[in-house]
Parts: structure tokens; sequence; C-alpha cells
């Protein structure tokens, strides 16, 4: 263990293979190694944060040679259960044997390591003390250690995230807590209190341990277990900025190359010699309830792209399938779990959908020559299409509502527009009608949800200024963001009496083409905002005061959802979007007047 590690050799990532387990799905990386890898994700916020990482780690898995399985936990992603519906650990320590076993089953594997991060590392020493066979090595990512600690960090973060977001839900009947609208049940909660980490007997397998800094307690005990096991202790340097927002989440790159480094010397000599490049046969990864069956998809260039086919039992033939599109860097489970709900709430209607992630995001690798970031690329419109392409394959047809929230609403209009089998478009919080190539979009995703008055209060608030004396806020990019504001709205204000001239004016045009195209087309446009939200301000950019242009514009209707953040946590408000894309698919209109959601009419 404590040698020098042999030159790593690395392939491509290894052909994936869905898989089905537990009442939850799975991705299986097809290497050839005898020495596996089980991924075990946190629970809730973590893991949406997490996700894209945890797939760029299980990718450089398998490019070593390790076949790897992740997989979502009970009661969260694509699995059957809800949220609150887990009401204790045995859901969780069920999946995750289920997990080693179906990977021991598909691969040449006789060994498991397994890798957790968070509650996901509690589970995973837990499991090599109930089952030491077959269990070569544990990697313990954030560990807590007693399961009461976590319980409050966690209280302490939803309530973060709802000032954050201005969205605070309250716990509802039996829930201990929620955090960005994911429910911890009172008895997971009761269970939870008891988990005490260093009460368990060091397993016999060697461990690596990686604690988050400056957490005293997680130090001493991931040193204990490394102490204990021959194994390995050290800092978990990059935990904060993975855990930032699903968006912002950036990959903890010095903290995986520890873990490729002492996973590789941990390795048997010859132990990732082989690799199997055929994808054995299996029955489709599939997972079925009373009003539906989803079936989880690899599509695209390469089969880099993941989806999930939901098909009602009961089909409407005159329903439209829905698109659902990724929102920011949020898996295709969506905010608060809101896609998974939305597509089973359509198979309840009769409606069949396909969510999936773009390329990068959550489960979908990246494509040869994609960008660094993705969100608002130019090319991202041929993966709408590839996805449309899936759903004419499963008998869903050539017309196709799509919806999405925020990035999604962006690629949703504009893929209607480069792709004539899009019927209606659902676009939620849209915040750009196109984007303007001098824009940087790595700040704008930073800064673009709050206004410039928003930032104007934050440069006289004193708090605001400790934590830039502190090195914690950024004032340049603030200023900055705040200068080239000033300077576009000036321009934006002249764009439709320029005649192309400057390069607004210009995007102006290009703007208004498209919307007739679609107006000429017929494609019902449906734009959904939450209340007050910073979008809104397209409107009356784009169409002036009171929005009178859109008048020009008969297929395209404005609906305000009332008391909603941006992301549309309070489950009222996913109500009320249910109501628009179950409308737009059946080919009828949400009535105005709604308590959920009223239309907006344009300006006489």
């Amino acid at each position: 263990m404590r040698g020098v590690a042999p030159p790593m050799t690395t392939r491509d990532p290894a052909p994936r293979l869905p898989v089905a387990f537990a009442g939850t799905f799975g991705l299986l990386d097809m290497a050839g190694g005898d020495v596996g890898v089980v991924v075990c994700e946190p629970w809730g916020y973590e893991a949406l944060c997490a996700r894209r990482a945890l797939r760029v780690l299980s990718d450089r898995l398998s490019a070593l040679g390790c076949p790897v399985l992740r997989y979502d936990q009970p009661g969260a992603g694509d699995s059957l259960a809800g949220t609150g519906e887990i009401e204790g650990l045995a859901p969780f320590e069920a999946a995750l044997a289920a997990a080693c076993e179906t990977l021991l089953r598909h691969t040449k594997a006789t060994r498991v390591v397994l890798l957790g991060l968070g509650l996901g590392a509690a589970l995973c020493l837990r499991h090599a003390g109930t089952h030491p066979q077959g269990i070569a090595g544990l990697v313990l990512l954030a560990p807590p250690v007693k399961g009461r600690l976590w319980l409050r960090e966690t209280q302490a973060r939803a309530s973060m995230i709802g000032e954050i977001t201005g969205s605070a839900p309250a716990p509802g009947p039996g829930e201990a807590l929620q955090i960005a609208g994911l429910p911890l049940s009172e008895a997971l909660a009761g269970e939870l209190r008891g988990l005490d980490l260093g009460s368990l007997t060091p397993p016999a397998c060697p461990v690596l341990a990686l604690a988050r800094e400056g957490r005293s307690a997680e130090i001493a005990l991931c040193e204990a277990l490394a102490g204990a096991t021959g194994g390995e202790a050290g800092i978990m340097a990059g935990y904060d900025d993975l855990m930032s927002d699903p968006t912002g989440s950036i990959v903890p790159e010095a903290d995986f190359a520890k873990v490729m480094s002492w996973l590789r010397r941990l390795l048997p000599e010859g132990g990732l010699a082989g690799r199997d490049d055929l994808v054995p046969a299996a029955a489709p990864a599939a997972l079925a309830a009373a009003d539906f069956q989803e079936t989880l998809c690899l599509f695209g260039p390469r089969e880099a792209l993941v989806g999930v086919w939901c098909e009602p039992s009961r089909p409407d033939p005159q329903a439209l399938p829905v698109m659902l599109l990724n929102a920011g860097g949020n898996p295709r489970a969506g905010w608060a779990r809101g896609a998974v709900e939305l597509a089973r709430a359509l198979a309840m209607a009769g409606i069949p959908s396909f969510r999936f992630d773009l390329a990068d995001i959550g489960d979908s690798r990246p494509l040869p020559g994609g960008p660094a970031i993705v969100h608002y690329d130019p090319a991202l419109p041929a993966q709408l299409s590839a996805a449309i392409d899936l759903c004419e394959a499963r008998g869903g047809g050539s017309r196709v509502v799509v919806t999405g929230n925020c990035g999604g609403a962006y690629l949703a209009l504009n893929g209607a527009v480069t792709d004539p089998r899009v019927a209606q478009v659902v676009a939620v919080n849209l915040q750009r009608f196109l984007w303007d190539p001098r824009d940087d979009v790595a700040e704008v995703l930073r800064f673009g949800h709050s206004s410039a008055s928003e930032y104007g209060r934050k440069l006289f608030n004193l708090e605001k200024w400790k934590r830039v004396l502190a090195g914690k806020s950024h004032p340049i990019g603030i200023l900055r963001n705040l200068a080239i504001r000033a300077w576009r709205e000036s321009e934006r204000r002249l764009a439709p009496f320029l005649f192309g001239l400057a390069p607004f004016s210009r995007l102006y045009r290009q703007v208004h083409a498209n919307l007739a195209t679609l107006t000429l087309r017929r494609v019902g446009v449906v734009l959904v905002f939450s209340e007050g939200d910073p979008g809104l301000a397209e409107l009356e950019t784009f169409f002036g005061e009171g929005w009178k242009r859109l008048a020009a514009y008969p297929n395209i209707a404005v609906v305000l959802i009332p008391d909603a953040d941006h992301n549309l946590t309070p489950a009222a408000a996913r109500l009320a979007l249910r109501d628009q894309v179950i409308a737009a698919s059946l080919g009828t209109r949400a009535g105005a007047g709604e308590a959920t959601a009223a239309e907006v009419q344009p300006a006489a």
C-alpha cells in the first residue's frame, strides 16, 4: 500500500450497460478488470450537486480497467420511491447489497471496492462490516461521524438554500426537514440520530478515508480507520466547491487523483489487464408502477447521452410526447425531483415523456470537441433532435412538446426553431431569447439571476463587505457585471430603432425572425414565469412597455406562477407547471384565473 504506484495507464471510458434493481436504476461501466467499484451516492441535495462529478470519477475508473456501478439511492433520482417515503436505512442497505451483486453478475469482477460520499460513505462502512466477503477495499469521502450532527448540518444547509432561492419549504406531516424541496422523513431521521461510525468495528479490508477540512471529529475517524486497516487518511479539500450548487459544482480533481492513485496501488498485479469491449445482451433496464413503465436509455453519438423513457400504462392516443430538459446543471430528475414527478403525473394523464441529461450534465458524457461549459452552447439543439429521434423510434410519433426551466427553456424555444417536429413549447423562467456571444457564460451563470438593483444593495451591505475582506466574495466580478449590464441596457432600449446596426440590434432582429418562424408553423409557445423572476425583463426588451409587440404573435401566451422561486421549489408551483404541460400535450389551454397560475394577456 505504501510503495510507489506503477505508471497509470488509461483507455477510453468503458461502454455502459443500463441496469435496474431494488426499485432503482444504475449505470454499469463494463470494463474487464477483476476488481469492480460500486459508487454509493450521498443523500438529497448533496447527491444533486455531486452527480456529474461522480460520473466523471466513474469514467476515469473504468478507463483504468475497473468495472464501475453507480446507482440512484432509493427515494432519489429516477428510483420508484418518493423521497419522503424512505423511513429507515434498510432500503439504502438493500440497494447497496443489490448493486454489489449486480456488478459481480454482469462483469468479470470477483471482488468489489465500495466508494461512498457523505451518507453513502456511512452505508459503505456499515456494509463492509456486515458483508465482509468479497470487499477488496473502502473509499470513504467526507464520512459523517454521527448521524445527529449530519442532521443538524443538513438542516442548516436547508435554511441557507431556502434563503438563497427565496423558497424555504416547511416540513410536512411526518417530515423532519426539507432541503431544496426534498423531504427527509421523521422515521429516517430517528434512525440517523443513532448512527455513530466511531462505534463500528473497523472493516477487514484497507480503507482510504478523506475528511473535510476543519472537521476534527471526522479527521480523527478517518485516521483511526486508516490506522486499523493499513489504509490511508487525508483531507478532501474540494468538498465545499463540489457542494456549492448543482450548476456551479466543481469536480474535486486533487481528491479524485488521490482516489485513483490509492486504488491503483490496491489492485493486484494484472488486475486491470482485461477489457470487455462488448456489452453482454441483457433485458432493458425498466422499472414499473401501476401507471407507467420507465426505461433507462443510452442514445446519441457513442451512446454518450442518458435518459429515461416514461410510458403510460393507459396511453391517450391524442397526446403528444413531452421532452423534459435540464435546468442548469440539475440532473434529469430535476430540482426537488420535479422532472420525475412531472413525468409520472403526465403518465397518469396518458402522456409519454422522455427526460434526459444533455452532454456533460448528470450522467451524460461530454461529446468530442464539446465546450468546457455546455450551457447555451449552439450545438445543444442537435442533442434535442437526437432525443426526438429516440421518441420516434419508441413509437411516440413525430410531433412533441418540449419543456424546460431556465437554460432548458432556452433550448426548448430555440430547439423548436431548428427542429420542425416540435409542436408545442412550455418555456419556464426563460432568461434569454438568444444568447449574446459577447457574454461570458460562466459569469452569467454566477450572477445572471440577480437584478442590478440587488447588486447595488449588496455593495452597501456591511456583511457582504466583511465577506469580501475575508476573501470569500469577488467584488471585481460584481462591479464588472454591473458595468456591462449598464452598457447593454442602453443598447437594449435602442435595439428596435437601430435597424441591425449594433450587435444587440442584430440579435433583436433574429429573435423576432425566430418567433415569426414559430408563428408561421403554428407552434404554440407558453412562457411560464415565477412572479418577479428576472427573466420577465426579457419581455420588456423584446416586446416593449406593456409587452405591446407580443400581439404580433398569437401563438405565444405568458403565464405567471405566484409564490414561486426560480426553481419552482414549492409543490404548488410544480403543480401549476404540470397543468400547463398537460394542456400543451393534449391540445388544450389551461384556463385563466386559476388559483395556481393566471394567464397574462398582452396589453392592447
